[in-house]
């Protein structure tokens, strides 16, 4: 057992586009606390989280992250929605040339500075015969160390209807939006991190809390009304609900467990917005220039320094 007096954590939520929200903070945040990055030890990360933590975990700086989220680069993402239904409404490969500007080709899990955690779903486990949740990982005994980067974040940022599966792997956010419980555990686990809970903090920032809700009468709703409904407040209302309901769960769980230890930086949006809104990004950027840090500012120098 290594046990270090601090151990510290950064976990960043799934959210598509708002995936700016997460990276502005970021920026903010270590250009105020320039010591921050260097001394996180994990890098946790769901979809479009997936590829802030990998970019982290790599050696990217905060700023190199924002323009990973340039404008120009969600554009070419999701400008294109296909409207046949027995499809993913988007191809990958606009993903794909982003993703590979940032990472070689053959860099892996084990070749990455930091540690790191990425949710991800497996829909056919040969091992198993069954479908079941993976995590990404490059601690001791890991057996998915060797997976190149790139083959990460695209099974971890495969939306269902959205984007096209990947090696038969689909969005963590189908099961856990908000990583910072797995990042704990795997802080926490003795063939991993091997830490004491009261040695780590975690600091976990989100891509915008919505006050989404559907009030219409659902009582007669069917799959077509809840899996896509253009006339609903969220296109998508189960997939919404699954990766809202996921993400606040975690942070109760959080903040029972860790108490102090543990800050969730996550602004109110003042409208929803969809994964793939990629013109809404200038009102990402306003909502994150304009949010106060002063609190999280103060944590991060009681727990973090």
């Amino acid at each position: 057992m290594t046990i270090i007096s601090k151990y510290r954590i950064i976990s960043f939520d799934g959210g598509g586009v708002k995936g700016v929200l997460t990276a502005r903070l970021l920026k903010r945040l270590a250009e105020e606390i320039p010591e921050l990055l260097e001394l996180t030890d994990l890098y946790a990360g769901t979809s479009t989280g997936s590829f802030i933590a990998l970019a982290l975990a790599y050696g990217k700086t905060a700023k190199e992250v924002v323009n990973m989220y340039s404008l120009e680069n969600l554009e070419s993402i999701f400008s294109f929605p296909r409207i046949n239904l027995l499809i993913p409404r988007y191809d990958n490969d606009n993903l794909k040339t982003i993703l590979n500007n940032i990472f070689p080709q053959e860099l892996t899990l084990k070749g990455l500075n930091k540690k790191v955690v990425i949710p991800s779903f497996k829909i056919f486990n040969d091992k198993y015969n069954n479908w079941c949740p993976t995590f990404f990982n490059n601690f001791p005994n890991s057996e998915n160390a060797n997976t190149r980067v790139l083959d990460v974040a695209l099974a971890s940022s495969a939306a269902p209807s959205y984007f096209p599966s990947h090696n038969n792997y689909i969005d963590g956010g189908v099961v856990i939006n908000n990583p910072s419980t797995s990042a704990l555990a795997f802080a926490k686990d003795s063939q991993a991190g091997d830490q004491m809970l009261d040695n780590i903090s975690l600091l976990s920032i989100g891509t915008g809390f919505s006050n989404n809700k559907i009030t219409e009468d659902t009582e007669n709703w069917g799959i077509i009304q809840w899996t896509f409904n253009p006339f609903s407040p969220t296109s998508f209302p189960l997939l919404e609900i699954l990766l809202d309901g996921a993400t606040e769960v975690d942070v109760y769980f959080l903040s029972q467990l860790l108490g102090n230890n543990y800050f969730r930086l996550n602004p109110t949006l003042v409208n929803h917005i969809d994964l793939d809104d990629y013109e809404k990004v200038p009102d990402l950027i306003e909502l994150a220039e304009k949010e106060d840090l002063t609190p999280v500012i103060n944590w991060i120098k009681e727990n973090w320094l």
